[in-house]
Formats: C-alpha cells, structure tokens, sequence
C-alpha cells in the first residue's frame, strides 16, 4: 500500500467533493504476450468456452482446475491441488501464445498458498526455455528465484521473504538482457522488491521465453501437500501495472475549495505509470476523517469511483475534507492492484458553516465549485433576508 500526506492551505466549508475529469494520456502500451484472468471457468483452447492454456495435466491423485475457490477477483481461479508426496508429482497449465520474447520479460500472478498439511519445495511458474522459475523453499516456505546462467546452464538463485498460507500476495518476476552477458532478473513481493540477480551470462540459445508454465510444474522434494490458488496471471514485455498510486499534482490550484488529486496505476520496477491492462474502476472512499466524493465539477452528483480507460495510466480527481480541523485519510483501491492512501491535513469547518452530514441535503449555497444550483436558488431569500432587514434597521 502506498501512503502520502498533502496538507490543504484553505480552510474547508462543506462537505467535499471529488470530480472525475477527462483521463489523462496513456504511457506507451507495453506487448502483452498472455493473460488470463480465468473467467471462462475452463483452462484449455479445446474446452467450450475456450480457455486460454495450449496444455493442462496433472498426475493423478493431484488435479487441476478453473473454480471459484481459486479466485482473487471475479467468479474464478487456477487452483492446484497436490495430494500425494511423491517427487516429480505434476499439476500445471501451459501455453506458447506467440512469437518467443528474446529481449526481455514480465511475469505477474496473484497467488495463494492454501490448505497445506505438508510442506516442501515446489516450483509454480516456470519461463521455458530459460528456466526463470518461481518457487516455494521448504520449510518455511520462502519465496526463490532461481535462473540459468552460463555456458553450462547451472541455476543461481535469490530468497525472498517468508510464504504465510491462507493469503493472496501479488507476485512479480522479470528477466532483462537475454542474449546477453548483462542478464538481470528480479522479484517483487506486495510491490516490495525481494533481490536481484545481475550480470548473468545468457548468451545460450535457449535464454528466451516461448512457453509459460503454471501451477506446479515440478517438486524438487515431493512433500509437499496442499493447494496453490493462482489469478490474473499476465505476461508482457515492459513492466505491467501493479498498484494504485494516489497524489496531489504539483501543478495546480484549488480555488474551488476542491483538493486535485491524480489516481494512477504504477508498475514496482521503477514506480511509473503503467497503462489498465482493461477498463478499470477504481474505487474511493475516505477511511478516516469526512469527505464527500462526487462525479462532476460542480459536485452535484455523488460518486465513490474513478473510471480508467484501458491503456491509460490516470485520472484527475478533486477531493474537499469536511468536519473539524484534523486530517482525512483517503484511499483507492481494486482487487487486482495494490491500494493507495493519502492523507489530508485540513483547518475544518467555521462555527456557523453546516456540518457534513447537513450540508449534502441543506438548502444552503455552498462554496463556488460545489454548489447545487436548485438548492441554491430556493434558499436566496432565506439567506438575503435577515441581511437586508440589518441593513434597513441601521439606517
């Protein structure tokens, strides 16, 4: 998750307001050489509906499948379930969706350890013919990458953080410099880089991807038992989006009284903008403080979302804080990405100003920016009056 603070200058009136403006451009769209978000509720290309994998298989007792207990976001995931503790036992999904990546590459899968009476070293993903691999090291588990290097192919590999079972994490590899002496790859965990394994020589032939394997392709030791839930799994040649990014702009105003606000989506290599993979709605909400969220900027029409195009990377939004001086604390969210929090430092609302609650349904005029035009007009001659009989009585 990622958190910021921005402090607002002026002093807040009424309930606040969020706008969704026009999208903002894009970043150059990466290759997206595979996804599956598995809502076909099958695995194969034969299968009706289609699925998406060239291959499924696993060694009996073990089974494989597309279901709802496997699923992260939506109706299903890739659940692989591992019941025997015998080396070399299979469960895994495989596809070769086009052209080899010779260059470089991005993996990305939500995945779950889950149900697990036994543990041991597996291999979840693979990335052939390089042999970038994901895995689990028993006995804790802990995450592992591990890559060829060299004329003789002998694996090197890095670890990563401990695998607590019964949770989703967002799991990321990448491999750069294939075909060459500079290889890197890395492995993030939530966002968090986990090492790095640079300068590796990848001069074979065979240091290209043309074939994905999920599940569990392999187990070094075979005792593990236990169940591996895996969703959204993509692959790109550029760094895919992997969280929210929430942040006031440093170039603009607020006369209104409304707080700009970009939400973004962002990639963990580097923390750039990355473009929605699909159409995407972010969901918004204060979890802390008061604040009101609205669709237009005139703040008339209440709205707790913000629409990302697919192939953009942002979207201008307007928040205003309500309630007394502190601070408000807003997020952005969605289940295929990391959430993001800001938090808002605020002076409040003057003694006479309507409370948040009053002010979305009093008869009031509110600040310039956020006024409700009916509302506004049938409430003139209640506001003007006790003004205007001042006046008279002074003179």
């Amino acid at each position: 998750m990622r958190v910021g603070r921005v402090r607002s200058p002026w002093r807040g009136r009424v309930l606040g307001c969020w706008v969704l403006l026009q999208s903002l451009p894009g970043v150059a769209a990466p290759i997206h050489w595979f996804s599956d978000d598995f809502e076909t509720g099958t695995l194969r290309t034969s299968d009706t509906p289609a699925g998406r994998w060239d291959d499924a298989a696993a060694t009996s007792p073990n089974t494989l499948a597309s279901g709802a207990a496997g699923a992260h976001r939506g109706r299903y995931g890739l659940t692989v379930t591992d019941r025997t503790s015998n080396p070399g036992s299979l469960a895994s999904a495989s596809v070769e969706p086009g052209a080899p990546l010779s260059s470089e590459f991005h993996v990305r899968t939500w995945l779950r350890l889950r149900a697990v009476s036994a543990s041991g070293s597996v291999v979840a993903v693979q990335a052939l013919p390089a042999l970038v691999e994901l895995r689990l090291l028993a006995p804790e588990p802990t995450w592992e990458l591990a890559v060829r290097n060299g004329s003789g192919r002998t694996y090197v590999s890095l670890h990563g953080s401990r695998v607590e079972a019964e949770r989703w994490y967002l799991v990321e590899f990448s491999a750069r410099g294939l075909g060459t002496t500079a290889g890197e790859a890395r492995l993030w965990v939530d966002g968090v880089e986990q090492g790095v394994l640079s300068g590796r020589d990848w001069r074979d032939a065979a240091n290209v991807l043309d074939r994905l394997v999920v599940g569990e392709p392999w187990s070094d030791t075979g005792t593990f038992v236990g169940s591996l839930d895996f969703d959204d799994v993509r692959v790109s040649t550029s760094p895919m989006a992997s969280r929210l990014g929430l942040q006031r702009p440093q170039d603009t105003g607020a006369s209104s009284g409304c707080i700009p606000m970009d939400v973004s989506l962002r990639d963990s290599a580097t923390g750039a903008p990355a473009p929605a993979p699909y159409e995407t709605e972010v969901a918004l909400s204060t979890v802390a403080g008061a604040g009101g969220f609205h669709a237009d900027a005139a703040c008339g029409t209440p709205s707790g979302r913000a629409l990302l195009a697919a192939g953009t990377s942002e979207r201008r939004v307007y928040f205003r804080p309500g309630g007394t001086a502190g601070t408000a604390r807003v997020e952005a969210s969605h289940p295929d990405f990391l959430s993001a929090t800001l938090a808002v430092e605020h002076e409040g609302m003057p003694d006479d100003a309507p409370d948040a609650d009053d002010a979305a349904t009093g008869p009031w005029t509110m600040t310039p920016g956020c006024t409700s035009a009916p509302g506004a007009l049938v409430a003139l001659p209640v506001l003007v009056g006790p003004w205007l009989r001042r006046g008279r009585w002074r003179r």
